[in-house]
Order: C-alpha cells, then structure tokens, then sequence
C-alpha cells in the first residue's frame, strides 16, 4: 500500500510558512529593529524566507528493477531546489541557532553502458552499443537545527560564519524512469519480444515509467556544516545570508540496496528581525 502524505500536515507546513509573512505584514515598520545597529536592545529573533539550489550525488550502486538487461548502477547526479522557512535565535553576541523547515527536491540521472556486441545488419557486421538510464525523482520535508558561529566581522553590514547541525527529513515520494536506448547502429532498431513500451522510433525500450522506488525509506537523516555570510539591505531592516552547505546522509535511500545521497546546497536566506 503506497503511503500518502496527509493533507493536514501540508496545510500545517503552509500556516507555519505564512505566519511570519502576515505578522510582517501587520507590524509597524518603526517598531522592527535594526539587528546590527539596535535602538531598543538587541533584537533575539530574526524570521524569513530560503530560496536554493543543491547537486546532489547519489552513490553506492543500487538496482530497483530485476532481469538480466537491468544493470546495477553505480552512480550518478542531478540539480533540484529547495524552498522554505527559517528562523534566528540570537542569546549570544558572537553565535546563534539557526532552525529551518524546507522543501527539497534531490533527483539524480544515472547512467551505464553495456557489453558492447557484434551483430549482423544488411550483412554486416556491426557493433552494438546499448545504454541504461535511470531518472530518480526524490523529494523531502526537512528540518534542522543549526549552531552558527561569526568567525570574521570586517563590517557591521558585512559578517562571515561557519554553521552545522542534524537534518531530519520525511520522504515525500521518490520515482524511477528506466529505460535501455540503442545508441549504434543509427539505423537499427530494437526486437521487443516483451512489448515493452518504446520510444525514440523504436531504438529505446521502457523498463519503467515513474515508478515508486522499491523499499524507499520514509525518514532520512543527514549532517549539513557550511559557510554563510550576512548582507545589511535596506538600512539593515533586512539581513541576506547567502551561504554554501555540505549535507552528507548518514542513511540510504533503501533498506535493500548500499543507495547513499549526499548533497552540495547553495541556499541564500532572508531574514528581519521581530
């Protein structure tokens, strides 16, 4: 039975997500402080948007469709994004806990050529040359918790800090698109014995078409540390920290399979203090 992520929870996600935006919305810009250069004392909560990209690389080997044309694939990669919420505790002058709740998506493109083979066409013979391909779509909800530490301040507007802490993510879905294309001869086509659905004129057979990923684990844990920096805009009423992260998994995507995911993130958030 295929699990489904409850409609509840996602309308809790978005309330959690909006509540900041519509507070900003009804405060009076006078009151918000400045976090660099306070009037009041300093302010200890900043809340705002992240926006990203990550490249992600998923390892280990893993084979989800059994049969002898299926290969074991062993790597490969891919770009998705992530989009969330984030938060900023401030109790000390020098470092803070930074939480976030995102959505991310870590898909990857796998690919793996086979045995070439000599075969017969109008007479001739000519080699063969077959590729594998998967396509793994892969989405989470993640949260985190991380320890931020300022390491250099050339400027009041300007501040550089190394973060890290655990990830804790929900697998909302993962697919896999497989399928075998017949790269030479140009003019050949597949025998389809099988009637497995084709593509690209009959020189591509279609294992499986988004299928679920078989023994897909529901919960992922990682460790993510990086590098961020923090950008004064407008008067610093809003902070920018854009910031490069390293999210190595410490569990694999199946129960089955040595699948590992590890990711590069290039985040940027936004942050105004309440």
């Amino acid at each position: 039975m295929k699990k489904r992520f409850a409609l509840p929870w996602v309308i809790l996600f978005l309330a959690f997500v909006l509540a900041p935006i519509v507070a900003s919305a009804q405060a009076d810009p006078d009151e918000l402080d400045d976090p660099l250069n306070p009037k009041q004392p300093h302010a200890k909560l900043l809340i705002g948007p992240r926006v990203g990209v990550n490249r992600n690389y998923h390892t280990g080997g893993f084979l989800t469709i059994q049969g002898e044309n299926c290969p074991k694939f062993q790597s490969g990669s891919g770009w998705g994004f992530l989009a969330g919420i984030t938060a900023e505790f401030i109790p000390g002058t020098s470092w803070s806990i930074v939480p976030a709740v995102t959505y991310e998506s870590r898909p990857g493109n796998f690919k793996q050529q086979l045995p070439d083979v000599l075969v017969l066409l109008d007479g001739v013979g000519v080699t063969q040359t077959v590729s594998a391909t998967s396509d793994i779509t892969y989405q989470l909800l993640s949260a985190e918790v991380m320890y931020k530490q300022e390491i250099w301040t050339p400027a009041k507007a300007f501040r550089m800090s190394v973060a890290a802490g655990p990830v804790f993510s929900y697998v909302l879905g993962g697919k896999n698109t497989q399928y075998q294309d017949l790269d030479q001869p140009a003019n050949a086509r597949f025998l389809n014995p099988d009637g497995l659905p084709t593509g690209n004129n009959g020189r591509r057979l279609i294992y499986a078409d988004n299928i679920d990923i078989p023994g897909r684990n529901a919960i992922r844990f990682s460790l993510k540390a990086g590098l961020q920096f923090e950008v004064g805009l407008f008067h610093n009423k809003i902070m920018m920290y854009p910031g490069v992260f390293y999210d190595y998994g410490l569990t694999n995507v199946t129960s089955s399979e040595n699948w590992g995911l590890n990711s590069i993130l290039f985040q940027v958030d936004f942050r105004r203090a309440f």
